[in-house]
């Protein structure tokens, strides 16, 4: 990790080629019961990023990446307070650290192309039933990867779907993509 320190302070990146982070989800944590979100949102924003800025320094030196999700609080758990990509950047900005970066889910990627700078992570599962990518739902995932090419996308990755077979045969998708990629 010290040629990665080295190349960071040259060049204020830690995206570098042959470079393998550890990645580290951050959680920013729950608006307390009874508390109005708007009421309590500046202090939880501030605590946070106050947090994430010593974290920081921590993660670069042991060469990890922190993560930051935005939660969908309709659906997944309303007391979250990170609830969209456009408040995580705002937070990231804040921030101001390349060590500490946004993890995105497949749908919200679709819709806010502006946010891949800032995203170190992006997860996927089919919709609606989270299942392989190969499965019955809503989703190209050929679509997606192209368009993340597109997009110029260089970092991770991750599959978070809940397997229907076993896992040797749930990623036939993925040496499918890869054979049509040749």
């Amino acid at each position: 990790w010290t040629k990665l320190n080295q190349r960071y302070a040259e060049t204020g990146s830690l995206n570098e080629p042959g470079f393998l982070h550890q990645l580290i989800h951050l959680m920013v944590g729950r608006v307390p019961a009874g508390a109005d979100r708007c009421t309590v949102a500046m202090e939880m924003e501030d605590t946070f990023v106050q947090n994430l800025k010593h974290a920081a320094g921590v993660l670069l030196k042991e060469g990890i990446l922190g993560l930051i999700e935005p939660i969908n609080i309709r659906i997944t758990d309303p007391q979250y307070f990170l609830d969209s990509p456009h408040q995580a950047a705002v937070v990231l900005q804040r921030v101001a650290h390349p060590s500490i970066r946004m993890q995105m889910h497949k749908k919200i990627c679709l819709s806010t192309h502006g946010f891949t700078a800032v995203t170190g992570h992006i997860h996927i599962a089919q919709v609606p039933d989270r299942h392989e990518p190969d499965s019955d739902g809503e989703l190209s995932f050929s679509n997606l990867f192209k368009l993340l090419e597109e997009l110029d996308y260089q970092d991770y990755i991750g599959w978070e779907y809940k397997p229907q077979r076993s896992t040797e045969a749930c990623l036939d998708w993925l040496r499918r993509y890869w054979s049509s990629r040749n």
